[in-house]
């Protein structure tokens, strides 16, 4: 069995990772300097791809088959981006990505907040954005039936007012990273993987061009710092 890692992730038109879920992952081996190689899987062939390899389906949430998943050097298939963080740390210890902080659990708890807030903006963004025709058709239709209505009068009717919710959101996020005067990190001077997690959304809110209207917020500086300093980690991000 070879020694690199399999990662499937999700395809851009443009070539490059996009979605903040596989992002997680992608940096948790950027940052550990894992081998691996990406395997690009449209949203409608996760399940029959998946399936195929005999990966058995999620045990919670709305879609039995999900990206990202990682094969381990021993065969194994992970889904999931914490569970496969916990494989990860217990394969490759080092650098480690603190699963102890005590932020860990703050932002397990902030994100969905964070992320059900600004969906208005950037859900309708995706599918036009970002993706090939054959995940464009499957993931409007899918949000579309979630949402009630098409994507983009959801955007029309909701994103402004989504711009304002997330304001103090946004701030109280910054204010977690002010905490301290010892790095840019949440914990200081080591990245963990609560700023992983945050990390990955910020990739995908600056790929779709929502960040601009995030940046010059109460905090935008903050995270704008913390968002920079993670650019060695962003560079893989086509293979």
């Amino acid at each position: 069995m070879s020694d690199e890692i399999i990662l499937y992730d999700l395809p851009s038109k443009q070539g490059f990772a996009w979605s903040l879920n596989p992002w997680k992952t992608r940096l948790a081996l950027n940052i550990k300097g894992v081998p691996y190689k990406t395997v690009w899987v449209e949203y409608p062939d996760l399940k029959p791809t998946f399936q195929k390899l005999g990966i058995p389906p999620n045990d919670s949430g709305p879609y039995e088959y999900t990206s990202p998943t990682v094969r381990l050097p021993n065969g194994d298939y992970v889904m999931d981006s914490r569970k496969i963080v916990d494989r990860l740390e217990a394969l490759y210890p080092t650098p480690s990505l603190h699963l102890d902080s005590p932020y860990q659990g703050r932002i397990e708890q902030f994100l969905p907040k964070f992320v059900g807030t600004v969906r208005p903006i950037f859900m309708p963004l995706v599918p036009v954005t970002f993706l090939n025709p054959p995940s464009k058709a499957y993931f409007e239709q899918d949000r579309e039936r979630a949402v009630g209505m098409p994507l983009q009068e959801y955007h029309a009717k909701n994103a402004e007012q989504a711009y304002r919710d997330v304001e103090p959101l946004w701030k109280e996020l910054a204010g977690w990273y002010a905490e301290h005067d010892g790095g840019v990190w949440l914990s200081g001077g080591e990245i963990s993987y609560a700023d992983v997690m945050v990390l990955g959304l910020l990739r995908m809110l600056d790929r779709l061009g929502v960040a601009e209207r995030l940046w010059p917020l109460e905090g935008g500086d903050v995270l704008k710092k913390v968002y920079d300093a993670a650019a060695k980690w962003f560079e893989r991000d086509t293979y």
